[in-house]
């Protein structure tokens, strides 16, 4: 195709991939190099003449006509590239490989990009997609779960003298120490420790268990140690540590009696009955979001599971990768490797990366998807709608939304925003249209004072 400014074909080289020639007008340039010298002249330091007022003769003997030609052609190509995208009707998804094919003096400029575009997505009926809501319904299992965590929120702890249980409160004192040395990381005094927990070291749970007040308890495990000057980014081994704990006391939760005396604890309630219909009421409200989450979830994937897309290897290859860093990163702050956190799963680390790559596949599947729906339905993002991402953000973090906006705009991360909202409209249309069995109704609304735990 022939634009004003250049000439552009293309070929497939490939399932939904392209490879791109464009031709470029000698003259098409000139703004680029006369960019490129005005920016040389101001950066080159030659005696006579002032900053900005180079001559392009000496510019070209000091720095080189070539040189500057090649800032020009860097600062040029995006633009031209996108240029040419557009002439052919073409969407990118990934970033393309370009070759520049010719580029002298007095020819025109060649280049070619391959690159991967958006696939063609042939959508299922809507409607012939089925979906089941899982029951909505509050029973009075939820209630009495919800009561025992509040009776264990107002437990008290009482010293007792008996040997120490799994959910008991132990005080203790507890040393580490490296041939003999003592590690202050690794010590302290009057700690109350929950047993269980796992928040020591990997065996002071099972050291502790089963032992009265007065013993004293000594093993060895490996831990890691944040030592001071340490970045999170420098944890990447254990390291073994002799410990030395004294059990000082041993103490038990004492819960309160499920009465109406409990209920007057809790909040503003004169019985018992009262607070289960409050409570009641609050999980129908917590449940049926809840719901409304699964049913989404539901339906993405059955969308995906419906529609016959087969997800380009390059995005991929790329969220893999993304992901896959993630996970490394975690495991190196917990002192892990891959090999170990999958010998802990009783998987091998080829199925770890098996499974994090069939992830990274559904993933972008869904996103192009949903993508191909936003641009169907024209679903539309509004200023409104990003300034409320935001605001939520904000309020999620206690910061200000001002603040917020600030940071959003000087990391450009607006566009993956708006891309993300987009992706959850197009989720909304399509979750209105399937056919969900048991769709829950309206909220209910909540009645009175004590919070669900």
């Amino acid at each position: 195709m022939t634009t004003a400014t250049l000439q552009t074909s293309s070929e497939s080289v490939g399932k939904d991939r392209v490879k791109l020639r464009v031709e470029v007008p000698e003259d098409a340039l000139d703004p680029a190099i006369s960019a490129a010298y005005r920016k040389w002249a101001n950066d080159v330091k030659i005696p006579g003449f002032r900053k900005g007022k180079v001559p392009r003769q000496l510019i070209d003997t000091h720095v080189g006509s070539d040189v500057v030609r090649q800032d020009a052609l860097q600062e040029a190509l995006p633009s031209l590239y996108r240029q040419a995208m557009e002439a052919e009707g073409l969407q990118a998804i990934a970033a393309p490989d370009v070759e520049v094919v010719a580029f002298e003096p007095g020819e025109p400029l060649v280049f070619e990009a391959t690159v991967d575009i958006r696939p063609e997505i042939e959508l299922p009926d809507l409607s012939t997609i089925e979906v089941e809501a899982p029951p909505s319904e509050v029973t009075e299992e939820d209630v009495a779960g919800q009561l025992d965590r509040l009776r264990d929120r107002f437990a008290e702890l009482e010293t007792i003298s008996r040997e120490a249980r799994r959910g008991d409160h132990v005080l203790i004192d507890i040393k580490g120490y490296q041939h003999d040395r003592p590690v202050d990381e690794a010590s302290a005094t009057d700690v109350l420790y929950e047993i269980g927990s796992g928040n020591g070291p990997p065996k002071l749970d099972g050291e502790l268990e089963g032992n009265r007040p007065g013993a004293i308890l000594k093993f060895t495990d490996q831990v890691h140690i944040h030592r001071e000057g340490e970045s999170d980014h420098d944890h990447s081994h254990m390291e073994e540590i002799s410990f030395t704990v004294l059990l000082k006391e041993v103490k038990a939760k004492k819960l309160p009696e499920l009465d109406d005396e409990f209920a007057k604890t809790v909040g503003e309630f004169e019985t018992l009955a009262e607070l289960k219909d409050d409570l009641r009421g609050r999980l129908a409200g917590v449940k049926l979001d809840m719901v409304q989450q699964e049913v989404r979830s539901r339906t993405l994937t059955a969308l995906v599971e419906a529609t016959d897309l087969e997800a380009p290897d390059r995005l991929v290859e790329q969220e893999f990768q993304h992901r896959l860093a993630h996970v490394e990163d975690d495991l190196r702050r917990a002192g892990l490797t891959l090999d170990q956190y999958a010998q802990q799963l009783s998987l091998t680390e080829l199925e770890i990366r098996r499974d994090l790559r069939e992830e990274a596949a559904r993933s972008i599947k869904a996103e192009l998807i949903l993508e191909d729906i936003a641009s169907k339905e024209k679903v539309d993002v509004t200023e409104e709608d990003i300034g409320r991402e935001i605001a939520l953000a904000a309020a999620r973090a206690g910061r200000d939304p001002k603040e917020v906006a600030e940071q959003v705009m000087q990391q450009e991360r607006l566009a993956g925003i708006a891309t993300d909202i987009m992706r959850r409209k197009a989720l909304d249309h399509v979750v209105e249209h399937v056919k969900v069995m048991n769709r829950p109704e309206a909220e209910p609304e909540p009645t009175s004072e004590a919070q669900p735990g």
